[in-house]
């Protein structure tokens, strides 16, 4: 039986639709990893976000660090904040994917 990913979302911008809707949509990703929380800074935005896409959990970004649940950080803040998020993602004892830099 193959491992289904429990994934956190930091970032609820434009860019986390599309991770959002590949998520729920395309089988390739969905056998692969379920997103179960959306953070951002601006509460309100994830809140719509998980609303939008059915995800079951939203708040602040530490709702994503402090969740037992979630194995990976899904890094979709903007470049500036990547190297914070990062680091506070893996000393929470998390995996990250960001696509964009490391760090600025």
């Amino acid at each position: 039986m193959r491992k289904i990913y429990k994934v956190g979302v930091i970032g609820t911008g434009d860019i986390s639709t599309q991770y959002l809707t590949n998520a729920k949509n395309v089988k390739m990703f969905k056998d692969y990893y379920q997103i179960v929380a959306v953070a951002d800074l601006v509460v309100e935005k994830a809140q719509a976000k998980a609303a939008e896409f059915g995800v079951p959990k939203f708040g602040l970004p530490e709702t994503v660090y402090d969740d037992p649940e979630i194995e990976i950080i899904l890094n979709l803040t903007v470049p500036n904040a990547h190297e914070a998020v990062t680091i506070k993602a893996l000393e929470s004892g998390k995996h990250v994917y960001s696509e964009k830099p490391l760090a600025t």
